[in-house]
């Protein structure tokens, strides 16, 4: 595969990500912007939800192109890891589209959106670096597997997007009052720059994730090599094994 198409699925992730990141953000400034403080859950419910769905809307658009990653920690493990499901040159493509759609992104919701943004992330009072980093690995390694067994396997389509979706969805539901649960360098860094409000903390947003991505990756890399599939055919139901019988069937007779 040549520059033209390393071009043309980086441009994928480039908009795919900028769709992410505006709806993402706008979702959850919007919701901060116009409730009073007393609805503290409803906040970390619509941030979860608006994050969530759009990162699921957005691998299902996307997927077909350029795999639909739209995270540079992911990219990173799908670049490393032994399979290397990612080339090298691609990856850094990937990871500069990447970054220059959540600063676009974030940049619309500045310029367009009335609600300032406030859907930073930064580890809250009482949570520690450690604690903080730990955070991300976890809830990033989640992701991760969850990409690696519904995508690189080839279940994708919409459970991929599901998938996806979900993982983000329930940890930002998990860690989004300690961590604002980033699980992606680039929806860090986008907002930060815009806002201008890079916290001394941004690091962990960086070093978790990707921490959390080749941990995941590679164990499910090893898990695989050594024990076969990491889960059984769960994503099936009976009718489609039905369907199968019938076809062998048809071919016996």
């Amino acid at each position: 595969m040549g520059l033209k198409d390393d071009f043309v699925t980086s441009l994928a992730e480039f908009i795919g990500t900028t769709y992410f990141i505006f709806i993402g953000l706008g979702g959850s400034d919007a919701i901060a912007a116009f409730s009073g403080k007393s609805l503290g859950d409803i906040k970390l419910f619509a941030t979860a939800f608006s994050f969530g769905w759009s990162l699921m809307i957005n691998v299902w658009l996307w997927s077909d192109i350029s795999g639909g990653v739209l995270n540079p920690a992911i990219t990173i493990a799908l670049m490393f890891t032994d399979d290397q499901e990612l080339r090298i040159r691609r990856g850094i493509f990937y990871i500069i589209a990447q970054f220059a759609g959540a600063i676009l992104g974030s940049l619309l919701v500045k310029l367009f959106l009335p609600a300032p943004i406030a859907a930073l992330t930064t580890l809250s009072d009482g949570t520690t670096i450690l604690q903080g980093l730990v955070i991300e690995i976890i809830t990033t390694s989640l992701l991760t597997l969850t990409v690696y067994t519904l995508a690189v396997n080839e279940r994708g389509g919409f459970m991929k997007s599901f998938g996806m979706g979900t993982s983000v969805l329930i940890s930002v539901l998990v860690a989004g009052p300690y961590t604002g649960a980033s699980l992606n360098p680039a929806r860090t860094l986008g907002p930060a720059i815009v806002s201008g409000k890079i916290s001394g903390d941004i690091w962990i947003y960086f070093i978790g994730p990707i921490i959390g991505s080749l941990l995941a990756a590679s164990f499910h890399t090893y898990f695989k090599k050594n024990f076969g599939a990491l889960h059984l055919d769960r994503d099936r139901d009976d009718l489609d094994r039905d369907l199968d019988l019938d076809r062998e069937n048809l071919g016996k007779d």
